[in-house]
């Protein structure tokens, strides 16, 4: 192999190379926002939660102290339709949570396969690099006695 080819596979191969370590470097940066959304989704489930024990807690507070059937009817109503609020928005939020996993698991595999292809793109440019070098020392005329 010519020495321009050598230096045009060596650009080839430099040119993937550096190409697959962006989409790396932006598999990452999705991950690391994917893994903040999922955070920021746990912290907002807790906050609910605390939300929706502080609120049922005082209803059922006001139900213990009604006196007449229709107070505590009227409490009632407001304990199950509250419980039906937290539950949706639970569940949206557990959804979310969810799809967000979901986008993270592909990411995952994705950044797998990239790694793996870096490697291959390294051993080849590796490998130009040998026979170039090879070529090289084989071209290089040898002189005796020269020290």
């Amino acid at each position: 192999m010519g020495y321009a080819l050598f230096a045009s596979r060596k650009l080839v191969l430099d040119g993937q190379l550096n190409c697959v370590q962006l989409q790396q470097t932006q598999r990452s940066n999705e991950q690391y926002n994917l893994a903040t959304r999922t955070l920021n989704l746990q912290q907002q489930l807790t906050s609910l939660n605390t939300a929706q024990s502080q609120e049922l807690a005082e209803l059922y507070g006001q139900l213990s102290e009604a006196a007449d059937e229709d107070s505590r009817a009227s409490i009632n109503a407001q304990i199950q339709q509250k419980e039906l609020e937290f539950e949706r928005e639970i569940d949206d939020i557990n959804r979310e949570i969810y799809q967000v996993s979901v986008k993270e698991n592909a990411i995952e595999m994705e950044v797998k396969r990239l790694d793996t292809q870096v490697t291959a793109l390294q051993q080849q440019l590796e490998a130009v690099e040998e026979a170039e070098g090879q070529a090289i020392e084989r071209a290089t005329p040898k002189f005796k006695g020269v020290a």
